[in-house]
């Protein structure tokens, strides 16, 4: 490219990105400098798998690798990974394999065969895994390595959720469909049907409400108690890669993969406010998506992660 279509387009991105121009994080840190393949973030940690290689825990304050996990000899790589609410557990997925991580002291507590796994989540206490397969979910009791319910589907599940206090399941699948279970008896609650495959699904820590979105699809928030649309949010075609209620449940943050992050008034539907992540590099098209979402700080602070490899910390 001549030297002045380079500045011609170098001048151009600076003028989109003013005109885009919103609020700047608050912290910025470079955490995989190759880029990241999923991760999960707490208050205190971040759990981040690159394309191969082990996973690594973070503590993120002050910054200091805890452990490098691997669970199977082939080092096939991490494709998912999840933690515990109470910061005490971690689970990582290979294609075919589950392992179950003590954080404390980077123990491997137990290793477990499952077919193409889709997605994963893990309860508050760590102690159940709810586990994304190729024609159900499994909610799968890890101390005891015992299926506990299972939750059927027509294609493979996608995405998974679990409320903190225990009561509900979510799960998306390529059938099209999101379907709510009741964890107390591992009962079909509702199904909701959708235009395309559910890639991203999210419930409130009290279980009172169930977020899904389908690829270029619609996001809907629903009412667990009614099974009801409680409100649609954002463009009509949107797809989402991560999703994170607040722990009051009065806010949702949700993550495109188109490297922008939207946090939405739960009760209203209304967009409270958005931001644009770093970019490597400014002039540059940038295809990272965010991976990971979460609140922080009694909920006045967001934490994300994009496939770029940073973590950035934002202000509500």
């Amino acid at each position: 490219m001549k030297p002045k279509a380079l500045l011609t387009l170098f001048c151009a991105a600076l003028l989109i990105a003013a005109c885009e121009r919103t609020p700047k994080a608050e912290k910025t840190v470079l955490m995989a400098p190759d880029g990241v393949f999923a991760a999960a973030l707490t208050e205190q940690y971040a759990l981040i798998a690159t394309a191969s290689g082990p996973a690594q825990l973070w503590q993120l304050n002050p910054k200091s690798l805890l452990h490098n996990w691997q669970h199977t000899d082939a080092n096939n790589g991490i494709v998912k990974v999840a933690l515990s609410a109470d910061e005490h557990y971690a689970i990582t997925a290979e294609k075919d394999s589950l392992a179950w991580w003590r954080i404390a002291d980077g123990a491997l507590l137990k290793v477990w065969s499952f077919p193409d796994i889709g997605a994963i989540s893990l309860s508050a206490d760590g102690r159940f895994a709810l586990i994304g397969l190729k024609d159900k979910a499994i909610y799968f009791a890890l101390p005891y390595g015992r299926t506990q319910y299972a939750f059927a589907h027509d294609n493979p599940v996608l995405a998974t959720a679990l409320s903190r206090n225990g009561d509900y399941a979510l799960t998306g699948s390529e059938d099209n469909t999101a379907k709510l279970w009741d964890l107390k008896n591992g009962t079909l609650q509702y199904i909701w049907p959708h235009p395309n495959q559910v890639t991203t699904v999210a419930l409130s820590a009290d279980g009172a409400y169930a977020m899904t979105n389908a690829a270029l699809s619609q996001t809907h928030l629903w009412k667990t108690a009614t099974g009801k649309v409680h409100q649609d949010v954002g463009p009509k075609l949107l797809t989402l890669s991560a999703a994170q209620f607040s722990d009051n449940g009065n806010y949702l943050v949700t993550g495109r993969i188109s490297q922008r992050i939207d946090l939405w008034n739960v009760k209203t539907g209304k967009l409270l406010k958005y931001w644009r992540p770093q970019k490597q590099e400014i002039w540059r098209p940038s295809a990272a998506s965010i991976v990971a979402l979460a609140f922080t700080d009694n909920d006045k602070k967001i934490t994300s992660m994009a496939t770029n490899g940073f973590l950035q910390r934002w202000r509500r």
